[in-house]
């Protein structure tokens, strides 16, 4: 898992330097946080990363995210992390015109509070621009995948064994709407699930609202919920959800 992990940030390290000095190469970075207080006091701190690449006919994108938040009992005063979790994905297109695009997709996921140690994923797909325009640009991305999940014990699947290895999909849609000159809406879907036991699959939702300061800094708000369906009975929730307020720098 660790080589999994290594390669797809490495992926992204790699893209942002042979790519630094490229005309066309764009990234994307946000620090967040948000405090919440009362009975029980909560801190969350996250960071995402984007990066692309296009070259010719072709692009590479990453994306990663991490997320930790804390929570301080106001009877006990005790602090204890209630998140902690990670993903990367790593994107190849090569675009046969502006709308129809070959993709490969290599992806993974942890998160210390779900059932799982880590989930990774890869596979062959296809992305469509649908819409692209100075106002609307509205993409969605389908793939076939190998997916492997690796349970926590003594969550035991596949003869006792806790890694699990199948064929599944993802779809997911991409959309932004530039609001203004200095102003845009965001709204990220995914949908990923095991083609043969159906109700193994994970969802996330991003929603985001963001508005430039400068040519290099912006403000914005964000929304996630990240869902899981096929859960360890000791997980306390299929949800996961989260408000942050983000300071961002495009670059």
């Amino acid at each position: 898992m660790k080589k999994i992990v290594g390669f797809l940030f490495l992926t992204g390290l790699l893209t942002g330097l042979f790519a630094g000095e490229a005309e066309n190469f764009s990234g994307h970075t946000e620090l967040s946080y948000a405090n919440t207080s009362g009975n029980t006091n909560s801190q969350d701190i996250a960071g995402n990363l984007k990066l692309k690449y296009p070259f010719y006919q072709n692009a590479i994108r990453f994306v990663g995210n991490v997320l930790y938040s804390t929570s301080e009992n106001f009877e006990t005063n005790v602090t204890s992390a209630t998140k902690n979790r990670w993903d990367a994905e790593a994107n190849y297109d090569y675009n046969f015109n502006e709308t129809i695009a070959f993709n490969y997709i290599a992806g993974a996921k942890g998160d210390k509070f779900s059932s799982f140690v880590y989930q990774a994923y890869t596979g062959p797909g296809a992305v469509w621009t649908a819409v692209k325009n100075d106002t609307n640009n509205l993409k969605f991305q389908g793939n076939v995948l190998w997916a492997w999940d690796d349970y926590r014990e003594p969550y035991e699947v596949d003869s006792n064994d806790t890694l699990h290895s199948y064929a599944a999909y993802q779809v997911s849609l991409d959309y932004v709407l530039q609001l203004s000159k200095s102003a845009k809406f965001m709204q990220y879907l995914m949908y990923r699930s095991e083609f043969q036991e159906t109700s193994n699959y994970f969802m996330k939702s991003k929603t985001a609202v963001e508005a430039k300061m400068s040519d290099l800094f912006s403000l914005g708000v964000s929304y996630t919920v990240d869902y899981t369906n096929d859960k360890e009975p000791t997980v306390r929730s299929y949800t996961d959800s989260v408000f942050l307020a983000s300071l961002i720098a495009d670059f």
